[in-house]
């Protein structure tokens, strides 16, 4: 296996295991108050949480892309994730790692550092931080 695959098979495995933060968030219209009938008029959602829904929709559609390997539309939708909140960690990982693979080095660049850049409760996990370090010194060493 080569080092790109052998990268790839990292990637699909790191965000294919349920982490801390990074299960698919139930919309409003599934939360569990509401599962009685909500009236459209009842959810005042403030502008964080419409952030969250949105770029919630954006990371399981670019998960449904990698699946299918289809790295370029994978990455346009976790870039999507990202603008609506530019600083979650995982939605820069995956968005980097997917430009990536989709060959566009200087965007995975770009989103794999502000991903290594967060600390805390908002750091991707070890095993992700692993793997954007070595895909960026792949990248440096082209």
């Amino acid at each position: 296996m080569n080092s790109k695959a052998m990268i790839l098979a990292l990637v699909v495995t790191s965000f294919s295991l349920p982490a801390a933060g990074l299960q698919a968030q139930p919309l409003p219209e599934n939360f569990a108050g509401c599962q009685g009938g909500c009236d459209a008029g009842d959810r005042n959602l403030d502008a964080e949480s419409e952030d969250l829904a949105r770029g919630t929709r954006y990371y399981n559609r670019g998960l449904k892309k990698l699946e299918r390997r289809e790295f370029t539309k994978a990455a346009k939708n976790f870039q999507k994730a990202v603008d609506t909140i530019p600083t979650n960690a995982a939605y820069n990982y995956m968005a980097g790692s997917s430009f990536y693979f989709a060959g566009d080095h200087e965007a995975a660049k770009i989103y794999l550092t502000k991903a290594l850049a967060a600390e805390g409760d908002e750091a991707i996990e070890p095993g992700q931080r692993e793997i954007a370090e070595g895909i960026l010194r792949k990248i440096a060493q082209e």
